[in-house]
């Protein structure tokens, strides 16, 4: 059975009992006390230690509390300011203000933010209303902060920032500046001047509206590799606003525009560039196929000096046997032809420079046109009305053969069915062409080249002569613009009259050098003048065997004596250890150890009166052109007829005489 206690053992533990919940009661009010002091031993610390300046005031100003920095500020320590009023301790102008926002941070019961500013510092104030539990009055906590280094590097940045924008904004070079997600935010004056927006229509733009398609890319290249090494550089095409394309360069880096990291681009217009760089590459290339059509026609007319060489060996030997006179003159006919092709070898490899000649042009309008009848559409019927009458002409053989054989590529191609080409020319005088501008008075040739073909709009009629300007859509040939080049460059005009279905006539007009009635050469009657014999000795000096083997055949039939020299310096040792005199040296341009210019000085040094001769497969410009400037007595052109050059020997042996 359990024990039943008695009273006065209740009475025992129920004191017992009391005695333990007071001292629970007793510790648990003094472990309270114990945290509150420590929490506030804690904020103490933190109060004081804080940059910011903090003070705990009444209502009236009464400083509460204030820690080490705001009393430093005040030039006081913390203990001589607790107790006493803040306005006092301030300018009054300073207090006036902060008393304001006290008395309204606390009727709203919210805290207030402002501004305070002296001649030196700058403050940022925030004061919180405290209502305390006993509610023994409001209470005010403030605490401001020191920002003066702050307004000081913002007041450089807006500064350097307003630098920044002056010189970006006088800057040539197009600025802009994008978010990352591509978005134009900013743009200077010139981007807007470059793709033909007002600055507020390009502000907002995304980077793939000022790019061509094919650049779409660009700019998640820009932004990976500027997130990568910090810069960016590429070319693209953008576009303008009215649709042209335009090449550029663009180059950037990050950049912080209002807080925000953004890309900022540099963008400059490289059209001109990329033109002249076009232009220069194209130059560079036509110098190279230039030098190679030098070359091939070099040894070309290498070839064609052994053929019409031994054609004219072969006159010397048949002079009157019927049997072979009209094979001979074939094969002359084929090599005259052959010939003139390599002209236009030559003619390309002079880059534009002119070889002006004298020129029957009958004569020579038939012979071009029998080169290029051949090129013409079946369907297209060439007729000519030449007068025997035709004034001769000063011109580039070769260029002007050019120019006629575009207008007839030009005539040919408009002609899409059955159709005509006419080519026609006419003795005129300037007086009786009046719609032609600043051209001398006096006689002129007159060329008229029609065809019934499409024709040309007025549009198109008018920008014909424009560099580049095609109607194909594959250029070919010579452009009209060079072919108004070439003609000006002769003194002479031309000008265009076309209609759209009414055909085309192209006119041009040359001066004309004298009047009389054409009696000359015809194509096949190349140095048909008998060859004319000399005597004396000759240094050939030449490396092609075929060339050399020929020449001294022929000169050996003109009656001279013949050295032999594959080299330069084999004709300056011969030019030394010949004990006899040498008349004459015909001197190529091209030989294996030295070239023509170099060995001229060499071998005029080793025989002061020597004559010299230059004869080459290319043309008269270049090094030929040197060597007779340096003091040469003559040039032949190969390939070259035994009349040809039995009489440049004649002329220039004949002068030495003199």
């Amino acid at each position: 059975m359990r024990h039943k206690p008695t009273y006065e053992e209740l009475v025992k533990k129920i004191a017992h009992l009391e005695k333990e919940v007071t001292r629970c009661r007793q510790f648990e009010k003094d472990s309270n006390r114990s945290a509150i002091e420590k929490a506030e031993g804690i904020l103490r610390v933190m109060f004081d230690a804080t940059h910011d300046n903090a003070l705990l005031l009444e209502l009236n100003g009464t400083v509460l509390a204030i820690n080490a920095a705001a009393a430093h500020g005040l030039g006081k320590e913390p203990h001589d300011i607790v107790g006493k009023n803040i306005y006092d301790l301030l300018p009054e102008k300073i207090a006036t203000v902060r008393k304001e926002q006290s008395l309204k941070a606390a009727s709203k019961k919210q805290p207030v933010r402002f501004s305070e500013k002296t001649h030196e510092t700058f403050f940022n104030w925030n004061i919180y209303p405290v209502f305390p539990e006993n509610d023994h009055g409001v209470k005010l906590a403030a605490f401001g902060q020191d920002v003066t280094e702050q307004k000081r590097a913002e007041k450089i940045l807006r500064e350097r920032d307003a630098q920044y924008r002056r010189i970006v904004n006088a800057a040539t070079d197009s600025f802009l500046i994008f978010d990352m997600d591509g978005r134009i935010v900013e743009a200077n004056p010139a981007a807007c001047h470059m793709y033909g927006y007002a600055h507020d229509e390009l502000v907002g733009l995304s980077g793939q509206d000022i790019v061509h398609p094919d650049f779409y890319n660009i700019f998640d290249d820009f932004k990976r590799k500027v997130q990568k090494s910090g810069s960016f550089e590429a070319e693209s095409m953008d576009i303008r606003k009215d649709g042209t394309f335009f090449h550029v360069n663009v180059s950037g880096s990050l950049f912080a525009h209002k807080g925000n990291p953004h890309l900022l681009a540099v963008i400059r217009d490289i059209s001109e560039k990329k033109r002249q760089m076009e232009q220069l590459q194209q130059a560079r290339k036509m110098d190279a196929l230039g030098t190679l059509a030098g070359g091939i026609a070099h040894q070309f007319n290498n070839a064609l000096t052994a053929i019409t060489g031994n054609i004219g060996l072969l006159e010397m030997d048949l002079p009157n046997d019927q049997r072979f006179s009209q094979n001979i003159a074939d094969m002359k006919t084929s090599a005259h032809r052959m010939a003139h092709l390599t002209s236009q070898l030559l003619a390309y490899a002079r880059g534009g420079r002119y070889h002006l000649q004298t020129t029957p042009i009958r004569d020579f309008l038939e012979t071009t046109l029998s080169l290029i009848e051949h090129t013409l559409k079946p369907s297209v019927r060439l007729e000519t009305d030449f007068p025997l009458d035709l004034m001769r002409v000063k011109v580039d053989r070769t260029q002007m053969q050019m120019v006629i054989s575009a207008i007839v590529a030009n005539a040919n191609e408009a002609i899409e069915k059955k159709g005509r080409i006419r080519v026609s020319a006419e003795n005129v005088e300037m007086d009786a062409v009046p719609c032609i501008e600043d051209m001398k008075p006096g006689p002129y040739v007159q060329l008229t080249i029609s065809d019934d073909g499409k024709g040309m709009d007025q549009e198109t009629r008018s920008r014909i002569f424009e560099p580049f300007f095609t109607t194909h859509f594959i250029g070919r040939g010579l452009g009209m613009a060079a072919v108004y080049g070439i003609v000006t460059n002769h003194g002479g005009s031309i000008w265009v009259e076309s209609k759209r279905g009414k055909g085309t006539r192209v006119r041009m007009i040359l001066p004309a050098i004298q009047v009389e009635t054409i009696a000359t050469k015809t194509s096949g009657e190349m140095g048909a003048e008998a060859p004319v014999r000399g005597e004396g000795t000759i240094l050939v000096i030449e490396d092609e065997p075929d060339v050399m083997e020929i020449t001294r055949e022929t000169l050996k039939r003109l009656g001279y004596i013949v050295i032999e020299a594959v080299t330069g310096k084999e004709a300056i040792q011969k030019a030394l250890s010949f004990e006899g005199a040498i008349d004459l040296a015909l001197l190529d341009i091209k030989l294996p150890d030295m070239s023509g210019n170099q060995l001229y000085p060499q071998i005029m040094n080793a025989r002061p009166d020597l004559k010299v001769v230059v004869f080459s497969g290319y043309a008269l410009d270049g090094p030929a052109r040197e060597i007779l400037d340096a003091g040469a007595d003559g040039f032949v052109q190969k390939p070259f007829s035994i009349s040809d050059l039995s009489q440049k020997l004649k002329e220039v042996l004949l002068k030495s005489s003199c």
